[in-house]
């Protein structure tokens, strides 16, 4: 769990939250702007922990020197459209997290308010980092290291699913490691109710999105792809970003030490067809080899520092036994068709048979022409500042397609 252990006497400059100037820890107006440096009459920034092109994360204090990520929408629209859209987006990130307190691998989320006229969300401060930064140094992970935070986050979303949500966004960058070693995932902006066979605009990340929701598609076999690609990434050290679009050799062709069951499983669930994954988040946690709880219990993580770094390490309390996590009241919830339970006998799955000659070029073909239509149907109302980059990895995507 979040250790919140921060006081006044640590806090020797705080952040204007407009202008960014740095200021003392008691202020109350910024000494560069004039602006009022309390946040909902209650916050005191204190440093910056990430910036996008969405939003900031702060981090800040109370008056009683507790801990808080404080989330700020970015207000750069250029009609009032998109920015209606952004700004609904961002309640209903926020009315999301409410809805599912309670599960472990999950911040909490305590306010949401307006202050100056910009949108923020103050949550649970995560003492830990993001996989995508440990990745910058680590480069790959243990395989039995990786099943274990597969096994959190196989729990996270199973939970959404059954709770009529889609993540649509499963990357290293959205997945936090306290220093205990446990998973917090983050970042619930485009979270959307699962409607079956509803379209909508084209979101996730290039590199771990699956090929339909560039139609605007997202299934649970969605988040099973994304989740497939995040496991691969986590092993193989291999960027699905810096890569040709949709394409993910077996992470044993990569690094042989990675057992037959992880890297079949894992190819399964990175299949173009969403009808050849895996049917379910569960089925993909039945098909790794995850550890038994007693052997989970001595394979412990630390964080490897950071170079120059000068985060507190403060002690954090022990993780909480891990239990069945409660299931959240939704009004008029979505029902979510339930897939077929697994077999309780594993078996490899069978390699799939290549399809070639003139059907294989016109399956191709087609599948470049549904990503195209797709692409610039979604991007109409997509985040502009995104639209470009989507549309260049999308036309690599084709030129792969027709060019094999």
């Amino acid at each position: 769990m979040l250790a919140n252990v921060a006081t006044h006497s640590v806090t020797q400059r705080i952040l204007c939250p407009i202008c960014r100037a740095s200021n003392r820890a008691d202020a109350r107006f910024c000494q560069q702007c004039g602006n009022d440096v309390l946040l909902d009459n209650i916050y005191r920034i204190t440093r910056v922990i990430k910036e996008g092109g969405m939003g900031v994360v702060y981090q800040a204090v109370d008056e009683d020197g507790e801990v808080y990520a404080v989330k700020e929408m970015h207000d750069r629209f250029t009609n009032d459209e998109d920015r209606e859209e952004g700004i609904q987006r961002f309640v209903d990130e926020a009315k999301l997290l409410r809805a599912l307190r309670g599960h472990p691998n999950i911040p909490k989320v305590y306010r949401s308010f307006i202050d100056e006229g910009r949108y923020y969300l103050s949550m649970e401060f995560i003492f830990g980092e993001d996989l995508e930064d440990i990745l910058k140094r680590q480069k790959r992970f243990a395989e039995p290291q990786v099943l274990q935070w597969a096994d959190q986050l196989c729990d996270v979303l199973e939970f959404m699913h059954a709770n009529g949500l889609i993540y649509r966004d499963m990357k290293p960058s959205n997945v936090m490691i306290t220093r205990n070693g446990d998973v917090k995932v983050v970042d619930f902006g485009i979270a959307k109710l699962l409607q079956p066979g509803q379209r909508g605009t084209m979101v996730g990340t290039p590199g771990y999105a699956p090929p339909e929701q560039y139609q605007g598609i997202t299934t649970p076999q969605s988040d099973v792809y994304a989740l497939g690609a995040t496991l691969h990434h986590l092993l193989t050290g291999r960027d699905p970003r810096d890569e040709p679009p949709f394409t993910f050799p077996p992470a044993r062709a990569i690094r042989p030490d990675i057992s037959p069951q992880t890297s079949q499983a894992l190819e399964k669930a990175l299949q173009m067809e969403m009808v050849d994954r895996f049917q379910s988040v569960g089925q993909l946690r039945a098909a790794l080899p995850i550890p038994t709880e007693e052997r989970r219990g001595a394979q412990a993580f630390s964080l490897p520092p950071a170079s120059g770094s000068t985060r507190r390490v403060d002690a954090a309390p022990p993780p909480a036994a891990r239990r069945a996590p409660p299931s959240v009241p939704r009004p008029q919830p979505v029902p979510v068709s339930t897939p077929r339970a697994a077999q309780p006998q594993r078996q490899q799955p069978a390699p799939r048979q290549r399809r070639g000659g003139f059907g294989r070029s016109v399956r191709r073909l087609v599948a470049a022409g549904v990503i195209a239509t797709g692409v610039y149907l979604g991007a109409l109302n997509y985040v502009p500042e995104t639209v470009a980059a989507v549309q260049e990895y999308v036309t690599t995507a084709i030129q792969e397609y027709l060019s094999e």
